[in-house]
């Protein structure tokens, strides 16, 4: 059972396939410090995937974290949407359709560009809330908690299941008690377009991070005082180098692909880069074991891929499903060294093996740090 007064918070946001390099790190902090415990879990979009392994498993690392690793690494494209040719063109021609003549019914005849239903099997397997309820009533977890965005609102929604009763309510912002369901998850996990959003309580949700400025917000609220996050891309300031281009030569239109990876490193990473920098300078000018405006120093570290897992995806793009592959060059997923669009689609077991793998190398080159973090 927790320390009564400890309260250690896990977030974890969203990335599409680059989930696998959280459990990679997990995995390793699981196996090397197996007494680390979270008792607050706080996950979005594929990061809400991986809270829900957790969270069954009672927050404890050792138990969970590989079995989510395990998951990852075998993990195909077929278990997260249908790439059969059949279910990719019978999408196609809803596009078609509704651009062709949806105008005239006013009803869209396609709502996503691919079938996510496969998602749900495998996270019927993954969670089970029985098992998270026991948790939170013996005490080893305090709150689990999944974010989404409510569609028709534009509101960002934290679910959260506690025993405790919290909510907060700000604009555009606000804290939903709930029994965390699998359809909570596939919610938090729904890229607009890309997937199909979710129903839940008679209200349509998707991704839980597009609206999430304050990625590291929930945890805070909820009286953690300490916070590890686990980002899926580098720091920026390592990522000059890969945008080099030769002087004077004009840079080329930008593809589709590029442009969609523009619009997910922002749904996905920016958020969390500028939370933490502003958590980290509020505890700079909170006094230690005291407040200001009742703010208190909160303990933040963020660990970060060593590693462009844009041009490490590269490496495997061939893996794809023949047909995939195809509408990704389509949309010009293949201009350049590096593809970041390509990195967050690309469940195909050696990548996702890959991703795991560095989590763990770059948690082991961590060790140090990660373990002056967690001392109590």
């Amino acid at each position: 059972m927790s320390h009564e007064k400890k309260n250690w918070a896990l977030v974890l946001t969203g990335g599409g396939a680059r989930g696998a390099y959280q459990a990679g790190v997990l995995k390793y902090i699981g196996e090397e410090m197996p007494s680390a415990r979270f008792e607050t879990l706080v996950g979005a979009s594929a990061g809400a995937i991986n809270v829900a392994g957790l969270a069954t498993a009672g927050g404890d690392l050792k138990l969970g974290a590989p079995k989510i690793a395990e998951i990852w690494s075998g993990l195909e494209m077929r278990q997260v949407f249908r790439t059969d040719v059949f279910s990719l063109a019978k999408i196609a021609l809803q596009w078609a359709t509704s651009l062709a003549i949806g105008g005239v019914s006013g009803r869209p005849a396609a709502h996503s560009l691919v079938d996510s239903a496969p998602l749900r099997k495998l996270l019927e397997e993954l969670y089970q809330p029985a098992a998270v309820k026991a948790a939170l009533e013996n005490g080893d977890l305090r709150n689990v908690v999944v974010s989404a965005t409510e569609v028709h609102s534009g509101s960002s929604v934290t679910f959260i299941q506690s025993l405790t009763k919290k909510t907060w309510e700000r604009a555009r912002r606000r804290a939903e008690m709930a029994e965390i369901t699998v359809e909570h998850i596939m919610a938090s996990a729904a890229i607009p377009l890309l997937f199909p959003s979710v129903l839940i309580n008679n209200r349509q949700y998707v991704d839980g991070c597009i609206r999430s400025t304050t990625p590291l917000g929930p945890a805070t609220r909820l009286g953690a005082t300490k916070i590890l996050s686990i980002g899926v891309r580098q720091y920026y300031m390592k990522e000059t180098g890969n945008f080099f281009r030769t002087p004077g030569v004009p840079e080329p239109r930008p593809t589709p692909a590029q442009l969609g990876a523009l619009v997910l490193n922002s749904l996905f990473n920016e958020a969390l880069d500028a939370d933490a920098e502003h958590l980290e300078r509020l505890n700079s000018i909170i006094p230690e074991g005291g407040e200001v405006h009742g703010m208190r120093q909160v303990d933040v570290l963020v660990l970060r891929p060593s590693e462009d897992l844009g041009e490490l995806a590269t490496r495997f793009r061939q893996k794809a499903p023949a047909a995939v592959r195809f509408m990704l060059r389509g949309l010009g997923s293949e201009a350049g060294r590096s593809s970041d669009i390509l990195s967050y689609l690309l469940f195909v077991p050696e990548y996702l093996q890959a991703l795991v793998d560095l989590g763990y190398r770059d948690a082991r080159e961590e060790d140090a740090r990660i373990r002056a973090f967690l001392r109590e």
